[in-house]
């Protein structure tokens, strides 16, 4: 390995070491003491959306009427001029069109519809839908879609709808900052919102300390070559990581239950692709983690067919999946909670044994709630 990189990786691993120490001290000082995690926050669209608008609210308990929303309207920006005094914040808003994550209107009619897509996908034609309730309901109306990383909507959803994309990482906690700027001598609110910030920053990979951050840019200028041959070999690093730490791991596991471990079409880039565990005995059906998405992203988990049929059972949903049943998944399905990208966190804990060991957890929750169940599995 050339010696600019070894030394690049050398002082990059006390970096860390060193944010870790800080975070540490700031532990044992109560710093990192988090209601919103403690709680669960983390991956439900709802409370999120609750949390924003309740901040958002004019009429809100925190008492300072409109000024959290003018510095929401300031960081997104206007495209209706909304007259925020008379604003009222409505979440979970039920039309005829389908349900508005946070709906935003004045007393002249314009309003502000955000679609909170924290985890899940886009329904149907959802973005038109909302579209076509606003054009028939309200005088004007802009749409904000809301995603952890300014994810655009799917081509279904939004096709020729005007929306601005607006993402958690960037312009929620920056206008988190200005609140928390603003309320610097009411600690109640101030401390509530410094938690609820600190915890996006968790969720979107902002946990560093903001003078380790800067250090570790600097570094990577400094080291400009050695980042590009190591960011250039990402697919690599990715596709060596899953070989050497996860597939032994489920080989292992499927062996001691079992259990046939399958992969199919991984790292392919197109297609439906994953892996799967089964049982001998089972004819079409199989345990999932799959994903549609190049690159490895937006992985899912639940019970469906290995073959390309659809399972010919009656639909029932696992305790241990969030989300319904479908045609294709019978017995629910749910994004997983932690992992859902293969991004460089993820390939972080696939090396710690981690990642395998949540998937193994859930694969065993869900067999076990099929055999206790006596669910079909054809």
């Amino acid at each position: 390995m050339d010696t600019s990189i070894q030394f690049f990786l050398h002082d990059v691993k006390a970096l860390l070491q060193l944010d870790l120490l800080k975070k540490e001290e700031s532990l044992q000082r109560g710093e990192r003491f988090n209601m919103f995690e403690i709680l669960g926050v983390a991956h439900y669209e709802l409370l999120h959306s609750k949390i924003i608008a309740s901040i958002l609210d004019p009429n809100g308990s925190h008492g300072q009427y409109d000024t959290f929303l003018k510095l929401f309207i300031s960081v997104i920006g206007d495209a209706i001029d909304l007259d925020t005094k008379t604003a009222v914040v409505e979440t979970e808003v039920t039309t005829e069109e389908g349900r508005i994550d946070i709906l935003i209107t004045d007393n002249e009619n314009k309003s502000i519809i955000i679609e909170n897509k924290l985890y899940a996908s886009d329904q149907p034609e959802q973005l038109i839908r909302y579209d076509r309730y606003a054009k028939k309901n309200r005088r004007n109306h802009s749409i904000y879609y809301l995603s952890l990383f300014r994810a655009k909507a799917s081509e279904n959803s939004a096709k020729d709808v005007e929306y601005y994309t607006i993402s958690y990482a960037e312009n929620i906690i920056s206008w988190l900052k200005l609140c928390i700027k603003e309320c610097a001598a009411k600690p109640l609110i101030r401390e509530t919102l410094i938690q609820y910030l600190n915890h996006l920053k968790v969720l979107t990979n902002q946990d560093m300390d903001t003078q380790n951050e800067e250090h570790l840019l600097k570094l990577m200028a400094d080291n400009a070559d050695a980042v590009a041959v190591i960011c250039n070999n990402q697919d690599k690093y990715k596709q060596f990581v899953y070989e050497s730490y996860v597939k032994p791991a489920f080989e292992s596991f499927g062996k001691d239950n079992d259990l046939e471990f399958v992969e199919s079409n991984l790292f392919s880039n197109h297609g439906e692709r994953g892996f799967y565990f089964r049982k001998k005995e089972w004819m079409v059906s199989a345990i999932w983690v799959y994903t549609e998405r190049a690159g490895e992203w937006d992985f899912h988990w639940g019970v469906s067919n290995y073959c390309g049929d659809q399972m010919n059972v009656v639909q029932s949903k696992l305790d241990s999946l969030n989300n319904q049943p479908t045609n294709g998944w019978p017995y629910g399905w749910e994004y997983l909670p932690l992992y859902r990208n293969w991004d460089m966190n993820t390939l972080s804990a696939m090396v710690k044994g981690d990642y395998a060991q949540t998937i193994i957890k859930k694969v065993s929750q869900i067999l076990e709630e099929i055999v206790t169940r006596k669910l079909p599995m054809p």
